[in-house]
């Protein structure tokens, strides 16, 4: 028969068991195992909000942003005192530029002298401004009332310089300066030199002023005054 000494020290011992198993208890439902509703929020969170990264950061170029115009090449530098009216003169027609103006004048040049020096009235008349048309026609005059002619040959263009630019409104004039050389005489009915030389070329420097109106779809130029260099 058990005293009450030996009950005592079973109730401490089985205390002590029960405390033990509790203990184990909470430290196995203390872990979490198994589907846990709070794991798939937080995934959940993750996919609609993945965590930033330094990349993330970087803002994206766009592509398709259009690229500025390139500049427009007018032919003449910049520090020319004619280059704030060519720009104007480029902005009716965004075709122009001194050197394809330029290659034009050239052009111009070598028909209107062989016009003139071949008598070609018609020729000259839609080249000319009234008031050149009649100096040319009246030098012309001169010749059939003497009966002389020209035999003039224009061998080159040493060059072309700019002179002068205006524009009125629309209305754009462009002196230009041709240094050239020439064969140039004048030969009686006989075909007898009467005046200048058939063998010998001489320089010449003829400054000429072209005028349209910029606005206009002809793209045609007008020679409105001719005079010696």
């Amino acid at each position: 028969m058990q005293t009450e000494s030996e009950s005592f020290e079973l109730i401490i011992i089985l205390a002590l068991v029960a405390v033990f198993i509790l203990f184990q208890l909470r430290r196995t439902l203390g872990k979490k195992s198994g589907y846990d509703p709070s794991k798939d929020q937080e995934d959940s969170s993750y996919q609609q909000h993945p965590r930033q990264t330094d990349e993330d950061n970087v803002v994206p170029i766009r592509t398709d942003m259009e690229e500025p115009a390139p500049a427009v090449n007018l032919g003449l530098s910049k520090s020319s005192p004619f280059y704030g009216i060519i720009e104007q003169i480029n902005q009716f027609d965004h075709s122009f530029n001194i050197r394809s103006f330029f290659d034009g004048a050239e052009y111009a040049y070598g028909l209107v002298l062989n016009a003139f020096w071949s008598q070609d009235r018609k020729t000259l008349r839609s080249m000319l401004s009234r008031q050149v048309f009649d100096q040319f026609d009246g030098a012309i005059g001169i010749l059939e009332q003497q009966n002389r002619h020209s035999e003039n040959k224009l061998m080159d263009i040493e060059k072309i310089d700019l002179v002068d630019a205006n524009l009125t409104g629309s209305l754009a004039e462009v002196t230009v300066e041709f240094t050239s050389h020439m064969i140039m005489s004048t030969k009686d009915a006989d075909d007898n030199v009467v005046d200048g030389n058939a063998d010998r070329s001489i320089k010449i420097s003829d400054i000429w002023t072209f005028c349209r109106d910029v606005k206009s779809a002809d793209p045609n130029w007008t020679l409105v005054a001719t005079r010696t260099g």
